[in-house]
């Protein structure tokens, strides 16, 4: 959780979707607990409680992180048809879920 929320705070939110992909490109799937927490962060109610603590959460970055939530979701769907990509697919709805985000669960799917 530490290191998502250190990165979700100070990388450039333009470098955001580089550092999701490469995360995500790995196939051992050390990140996932880490891409996890990311897209929970990206949720108004995750960052309203850590606000107080933290200051204000840059919106560019949530908006970045909730576009390629919906993008990877959306290209696993398309290549769901083998075991692997099926465990692909479900690894990345749990970004969706994490994103708790009804309007960005209702684009996507």
């Amino acid at each position: 959780f530490v290191a998502a929320l250190a990165q979700f705070l100070t990388v450039d939110p333009r470098n955001i979707v580089k550092l999701l992909s490469q995360a995500h490109s790995t196939t051992d799937g050390r990140f996932e607990v880490f891409l996890r927490f990311f897209a929970g962060l990206s949720s108004r109610r995750s960052a309203r409680v850590l606000e107080e603590f933290l200051g204000p959460f840059p919106i560019e970055t949530i908006c970045r992180v909730s576009d390629w939530v919906k993008e990877e979701v959306q290209r696993q769907m398309r290549n769901a048809g083998s075991e692997y990509g099926k465990r692909r697919l479900l690894n990345t709805l749990h970004y969706l879920f994490e994103s708790q985000n009804p309007a960005l669960a209702q684009q996507t799917l």
